[in-house]
């Protein structure tokens, strides 16, 4: 079989001195060569050595599935494999995280609608025609919604398709005549089997999951009222690849996944600015025990809604806990300001089943990382954004219709917690996943507060204080492959520095932070949570400001890079990685069952992408190496 070459030059970094860059227009360097020194797109065959084959072939789960193999199109209810957790029934009958095939095949058929809207809005654009705000809107809602454990609810889709429809005959009104796009399969599998080249396949398939994460995170930054017309204009314009002959091009499909990930990384630079407006985050330290009163618990990502549901509840005496990838909020200052977000509740979103049938008050979800309620809290959960639940009360879909009278009267008819409650009821150890957090959790290490300790960090490099720094984060799951994390955290040397960043957090237990303690008498703990997963945004600022300061280019930084991976965010996340050129990154446990052999061979072999493998291993290799390992 033969893959894409991309011949990526990087920029070698004069040794003499000069003038420091501002961050911005440092990352926008390290960046360049996306724009400036891609080379060619030449194909070449694979070498059957190149990339340890077998070792691959273990660490991607399920392999890559086409029609005529062990799945039949007719006799396949439904097919999804765009997260870690899929299994064989999602190819077949129902999905892991409980979608249902009636669910599956409406929000296929919504991406499809979402992607011919795309292909004339992209038109129309280059016509020099004006897009509407709200087409540019349902391009972020309607990808968002389909990502995992978002949305379920089959009568929201409803609606979503009837409006997706409208929505696609003003595009093509807009655009003018202009020739309709090839046809596009709403089946994934469909897809797969008419696809010329499983390899081309696969890439579209990255770039529509890339493109999901990019909207879901630009689409929290517009509840902030924030928005960049560049990313609207990049997400017709790889709509419209998907709709268009060129998808079949190798080399163009893999040339538009790295521009997915330079569309992703103004997104999170757009939503680091939106969430700011809260306030720059500082250190914090926050409980994980009960408080006495009435109370709610809000869980996702949407510090907007989180911003405007506090002084609700505060007017009303309710006090507040973050769970999973809320935790973060603590560190802004406007949250805090509040004084009714008093501490937070469980662990990573995999353990709410569990978790939530133990609080004694409502739960608010956000944004993705819903899973199927249980029948002991289903009533008292409530959901707001693109999240959706069949039975499950909608609280409004932005900050114009949101009411959160519903959630707050629950709060008030429930127990709430008592001066007897000590601790929380759910048992810390039971259920999937991670233990939860036990101890305070100190967060708001992003590279503001980072840079600003920068003179102690380098102080602690040339000493021996600090002798690598690991950034541990990502998406955590259920899989017990995922203790992999946990014991890597808990067995690196006394001198390491671990950033922290997304749910993928949880996985750095208690112990490794008590063992890890602090750099010296600075204070400075060595395990710096740098907020939510879109926050890779700041790790990237971080290497950039420290390789600046070292006078050394980032993949001579004693830095080591290890990613979870789960969902679509995780996939726009890796794909500025590779914009960016940062390598080697490591991730696992398992790699996407939507990457052939062949594409996978070359993410490892030009990328740099590494499988995790056995912890004493990697520690091993990762420790012995002088720069970025």
């Amino acid at each position: 079989s033969r893959m894409l070459l991309l011949g990526l030059k990087g920029r070698r970094q004069s040794q003499s001195a000069k003038p420091r860059l501002p961050p911005e227009e440092m990352m926008m360097r390290c960046a360049g060569y996306l724009r400036q020194n891609v080379l060619r797109a030449a194909v070449r065959p694979m070498s059957s050595t190149a990339a340890q084959p077998g070792k691959i072939l273990a660490a991607t789960g399920f392999p890559y599935a086409t029609p005529g193999t062990e799945i039949e199109l007719k006799s396949s209810k439904m097919f999804c494999a765009q997260c870690s957790q899929h299994s064989v029934d999602c190819k077949k009958s129902i999905g892991d995280c409980r979608k249902t095939p009636e669910v599956a095949n409406m929000q296929d058929m919504l991406v499809k609608e979402v992607k011919e809207m795309g292909y004339y809005l992209h038109h129309a654009r280059k016509q020099g025609k004006t897009i509407p705000d709200h087409l540019n809107h349902f391009t972020l809602h309607g990808m968002f919604t389909t990502l995992t454990n978002v949305n379920n609810d089959p009568a929201r889709f409803k609606t979503y398709i009837s409006n997706s429809l409208k929505y696609l005959s003003e595009a093509k009104a807009l655009c003018g005549a202009v020739a309709p796009p090839e046809k596009v399969d709403a089946s994934v599998l469909a897809m797969r089997g008419k696809a010329p080249d499983a390899n081309a396949a696969c890439l579209n398939e990255l770039l529509t999951y890339g493109i999901k994460g990019v909207c879901a995170y630009a689409d929290h930054a517009l509840v902030f009222g924030k928005e960049d017309p560049r990313i609207y204009a990049y997400l017709h314009e790889a709509l419209a690849f998907l709709c268009s002959p060129e998808r079949n091009d190798l080399g163009k499909a893999l040339a538009m996944c790295l521009k997915c990930g330079e569309a992703n990384l103004w997104t999170m630079e757009l939503l680091y600015n939106s969430n700011t407006t809260l306030g720059k985050q500082e250190p914090t330290q926050v409980k994980v025990s009960p408080v006495p009163g009435k109370c709610l618990l809000v869980s996702g990502h949407d510090l907007a809604l989180l911003d405007s549901l506090l002084p609700a509840c505060k007017a009303k005496g309710v006090n507040v806990y973050t769970h999973g990838e809320m935790l973060p909020a603590h560190a802004y200052p406007k949250i805090k300001a509040y004084g009714n977000l008093v501490g937070h509740y469980g662990g990573s979103w995999n353990r709410q089943a569990h978790e939530f049938s133990h609080f004694p008050g409502p739960i608010v979800m956000t944004s993705n990382c819903l899973t199927e309620p249980g029948r002991a809290y289903k009533a008292r959960v409530f959901t707001a954004g693109p999240v959706g639940w069949p039975d499950v009360a909608h609280l409004g879909d932005n900050l114009t219709n949101v009411k959160w009278d519903q959630a707050i009267d629950s709060a008030l008819n429930n127990a709430g917690f008592t001066a007897a409650d000590t601790k929380f009821g759910y048992d810390g150890v039971s259920g999937k996943g991670q233990p939860s957090p036990t101890q305070p959790q100190m967060v708001g290490f992003g590279h503001d507060a980072v840079l600003g300790a920068a003179p102690t960090v380098l102080e602690g490099i040339k000493s021996g204080a600090i002798s690598r720094f690991f950034l541990i984060g990502g998406c955590d799951g259920d899989a017990a492959s995922r203790n992999y994390f946990t014991d890597l955290s808990e067995n690196l040397p006394p001198t390491s520095v671990v950033l922290t960043l997304g749910c993928g957090k949880f996985r750095v237990s208690d112990s490794a932070r008590n063992r890890l303690g602090n750099v010296g008498d600075t204070g400075i703990p060595r395990v710096l949570d740098i907020g939510q997963c879109n926050d890779t945004y700041s790790a990237v600022r971080i290497a950039l400001a420290l390789a600046d300061v070292l006078k050394c280019k980032v993949s001579d930084l004693p830095l080591s890079i290890v990613l979870s991976w789960y969902e679509q965010k995780a996939i726009a996340v890796l794909l500025t990685c590779l914009h960016l050129g940062l390598k080697p990154i490591r991730i696992g446990p398992v790699l996407p069952a939507f990457i052939t052999h062949d594409v996978l061979q070359v993410l490892v072999r030009d990328f740099g992408i590494i499988p995790t493998g056995d912890v004493a291993a990697d520690i091993k290799t990762m420790t012995a190496a002088k720069g970025a390992s």
